[in-house]
């Protein structure tokens, strides 16, 4: 299978998971969701869905336990559009870059109001 289409099967899956996950899906553990990406196994037999929340990352073992608990129900529906001879197990991985990346933003912010606040007093001195 060429890269193009594997990378056109991972962003289908992206897609027909977040909206399962916002409109089919009843479960309100997983409501603030968000699919990030999916990265598929070379042979189509796993699909590693990453995922983050919005608002934060408060309670992520009960919203895992809700993806895990609504994975069938979303596996099936993916079945009934996709044309595959076999379609992947899917693996969900909580993605922490966006956190990681709010964390270095929020560091950033500080040594630039620490190297502000110097200038500010020899200003008034």
């Amino acid at each position: 299978m060429s890269e193009k289409h594997k990378a056109r099967l991972e962003e289908t899956i992206r897609q027909m998971v977040a909206e399962l996950l916002t409109r089919r899906v009843k479960d309100p553990r997983v409501h603030s969701v968000s699919i990030t990406r999916v990265e598929l196994s070379r042979d189509l037999s796993v699909a590693k869905i990453m995922y983050t929340t919005v608002g934060g990352s408060n309670d992520l073992a009960n919203i895992h336990k809700g993806i895990e608990s609504c994975k069938g129900f979303i596996r099936g529906k993916i079945k009934k559009h996709l044309r595959l001879r076999v379609i992947p197990e899917f693996v969900f991985v909580y993605d922490s870059s966006l956190d990681r990346a709010m964390e270095i933003e929020k560091l950033l912010h500080q040594i630039q109001e620490e190297q502000q606040t110097p200038e500010k007093e020899e200003g008034d001195a």
